[in-house]
């Protein structure tokens, strides 16, 4: 087989890997929840099932050996696009939830498949709590809540879900709760932005400062 054929048919294989063609389908769940916005039981079926994909696309590639860099990308690109979606339709300014995510998309994605330790700056003991193992932590776990939990629980609200299962009380409480854990990770997106950004300046920097010769000056005897 020829070079370029087989490196074709390796990238037609990892497109085809189980966990990606999870995340296909996944895609397609957005799309019906969108469709169905207005109708909360499938809306938040659709939307549900895609989620619980998500948790089981990452066992599925670690157990079949087919973890991959496009895998990895469609996995966080599936996950800003559900939680995008929310965010815009439930308020005007929720565009600025999306972009914020986005943002950290593209500062993230900069550093490769090991962003989480692979910033050139070393991150506050706070935002270290937050991404220690993974965010398999208790600070990370809060963070990850108000990441994706949040706007699943306004949707609700607003379409009036919870009263029948929930004191008003208990519904603000957890509200205050998942918006305090989206305010932690919000932190740790923000230090995200600026240290990729302080990154920058310091690369454009590098590169307009001349290199010293290290060859001795010679002076002008004439």
């Amino acid at each position: 087989m020829k070079p370029w054929n087989k490196q074709a048919t390796e990238k037609k294989n990892v497109l085809l890997f189980i966990p990606n063609l999870i995340g296909y389908v996944r895609l397609v769940l957005l799309l019906a929840s969108w469709i169905f916005f207005t109708n909360p039981v499938l809306f938040l079926s659709f939307y549900t099932a895609s989620v619980l994909l998500d948790g089981l696309d990452g066992i599925v590639a670690r157990q079949l050996n087919q973890t991959s860099a496009f895998g990895a990308w469609l996995d966080v690109v599936t996950d800003n696009l559900g939680r995008g979606m929310l965010w815009t339709l439930l308020y005007k300014w929720g565009y600025f939830i999306s972009a914020l995510e986005w943002l950290v998309f593209v500062c993230t994605h900069t550093l490769g498949a090991q962003w989480r330790s692979a910033a050139k700056s070393t991150p506050p003991s706070w935002v270290q709590t937050v991404m220690a193992n993974g965010f398999k932590t208790p600070a990370g776990a809060f963070a990850v809540c108000g990441l994706h939990g949040l706007p699943v629980w306004l949707y609700g609200l607003k379409a009036h879900l919870w009263a029948p299962f929930m004191s008003h009380h208990l519904q603000l409480g957890v509200t205050g709760v998942l918006i305090s854990g989206r305010a932690l990770c919000m932190g740790v997106e923000v230090w995200f932005i600026i240290s990729h950004i302080k990154d920058l300046l310091a690369e454009n920097q590098e590169q307009k400062t001349p290199l010293l010769s290290t060859e001795p000056l010679i002076e002008n005897t004439d």
